[in-house]
């Protein structure tokens, strides 16, 4: 259209500025749908719920499933256990159980009306608990990650003291 032209008058020399904005406005657009879908895929594959694996059913009943010792967790690596598709992580399924019926009750959400993707010990081995008790340990640290807004599975706590006043 202009390659013809030496000199652009003043409205072509506008028409072509406004035409380069609105290239690069259109790109934009379009690299912001493009993180926006990016990041609900990622996040699909993210919250993949695990799946439990189906048990034969034989007539008969199986019998409960017995408490294995309790073995040291290695620092690195937490000990999983998947029951069910609820992942229980540096826990046994009793206190899996006792949360469940405590946030139930507490809620006021009947139990099966809640759903639980994982249940993970608050109390990480390697944590230093000086004057306080594990339920005030708790709640702090529910607090720090509220108030943070970092997930708590991402938060890292080495020590929790009570000073004195």
């Amino acid at each position: 259209m202009f390659a013809d032209k030496i000199e652009l008058t003043m409205s072509e020399t506008m028409l072509v500025a406004v035409a380069g904005i609105l290239v690069v406005l259109l790109e934009l657009a379009i690299l912001s749908i493009l993180i926006v879908l990016l990041s609900k895929v990622f996040r699909a594959f993210e919250n993949r719920v695990v799946m439990p694996v189906p048990e034969e059913n034989s007539g008969t009943p199986s019998p409960a499933p017995t408490a294995a010792p309790v073995a040291p967790a290695a620092a690195a690596a937490p000990a999983v256990a998947v029951s069910g598709g609820l992942r229980l992580i540096d826990t046994d399924e009793r206190t899996a159980a006792v949360v469940m019926a405590l946030v139930s009750d507490q809620s006021g959400i009947p139990l099966e009306k809640l759903s639980f993707k994982s249940i993970r010990c608050l109390a990480p081995a390697g944590l230093e608990l000086e004057g306080v008790d594990e339920n005030t340990v708790a709640t702090i640290m529910a607090i720090v990650s509220n108030e943070s807004g970092i997930p708590l599975e991402r938060l890292i706590f080495k020590s929790i003291k009570k000073v004195e006043e």
